[in-house]
């Protein structure tokens, strides 16, 4: 089983398959995902590194906190 045959199946298939024999795409949005997500460094938490989740243009902090050169306001 390689990773080409696996990308071909049936979403519930592939999704089942890729627990059990990852095909290397874990950094990609997971099927039925609403945002996407990625490490920060929030000052606001103390400087510590934490997932985030992006909003459009908006990325905030697992704690909610708006991180600095995001927004439409920056």
């Amino acid at each position: 089983m390689n990773r080409e045959q696996i990308k071909g199946w049936p979403a519930p298939l592939r999704i089942a398959a890729q627990l059990i024999a990852p095909t290397g795409q874990h950094r990609a949005r997971p099927h039925g995902a609403i945002t996407t997500q990625e490490f920060v460094t929030c000052k606001a938490c103390g400087d510590v590194e934490t997932t985030a989740t992006r909003h459009g243009d908006i990325v905030r902090c697992t704690e909610g906190h708006q991180q600095p050169g995001t927004g439409a306001a920056s």
